[in-house]
């Protein structure tokens, strides 16, 4: 794919904002966690605008909201992995363009390793994107509740689905047909309740769902 090397951080378009955000557990966090509103122009002709928590990890990490959420969802988890030194990016959509333009963002910021997080219609982009466009430097990728996609066939990506046994869009069968299809290394994880995706985060689940997205990627 053709690249041009057009980058854009928000300094250009709000001179220089940057954004804070109270984490989403106080017991993690004492302090604000800062981030930056980006736009990106690496991967094509497309622009991204999303939100860029500064790390200093090898490991990064994206994150892709499904299609009734914003790149503002993601922000409680983003802070929690802030609070490990990982860097992440929060887009506003799964969407290929979206996601080549991080990936191809936290490059220029000096990742070696990335992780991706994508929930509903954003774990079905994540899917079909990495399928079609694999990078060398995307090793992980954590699925709540693919919402469609196609089964990745990736030896060196470690694959996690987690879904809600009565997902109420997403059914549990279609997404552990999406899992078993796909190649190993990758993990299933069906939890208790209906809550689908992101909505698994307003629920008595939800610390427990973080801990499993954390220890995944860290591992």
């Amino acid at each position: 794919m053709h690249r041009s090397i057009i980058f854009c951080l928000a300094f250009g378009l709000v001179l220089g904002m940057i954004g804070y955000s109270i984490a989403a557990n106080p017991e993690t966090s004492k302090e604000k966690m800062q981030f930056q509103e980006v736009i990106i122009k690496l991967a094509g002709t497309a622009e991204t605008r999303a939100d860029y928590f500064v790390g200093q990890h090898a490991r990064a990490v994206i994150f892709a909201p499904g299609a009734m959420f914003s790149k503002e969802s993601w922000h409680f988890l983003a802070e929690r992995f802030q609070v490990l030194g990982i860097a992440s990016v929060s887009l506003g959509s799964g969407s290929t363009p979206d996601l080549l333009n991080g990936i191809a963002f936290l490059k220029t910021k000096g990742a070696e390793k990335i992780a991706i997080v994508g929930a509903s219609a954003g774990g079905a982009g994540v899917l079909s994107t990495l399928q079609e466009t694999p990078d060398p430097l995307v090793d992980t990728v954590v699925l709540l509740a693919p919402a469609g996609g196609t089964p990745l066939q990736n030896e060196n990506i470690r694959k996690l689905f987690i879904v809600a046994e009565d997902d109420m869009m997403s059914s549990s069968a279609e997404v552990y047909k999406l899992y078993d299809g796909s190649s190993d290394p990758r993990t299933y994880k069906e939890l208790k309740g209906s809550d689908h995706a992101q909505r698994l985060f307003d629920g008595k689940q939800k610390e427990d769902v973080i801990q499993l997205i954390l220890q995944f990627i860290q591992n």
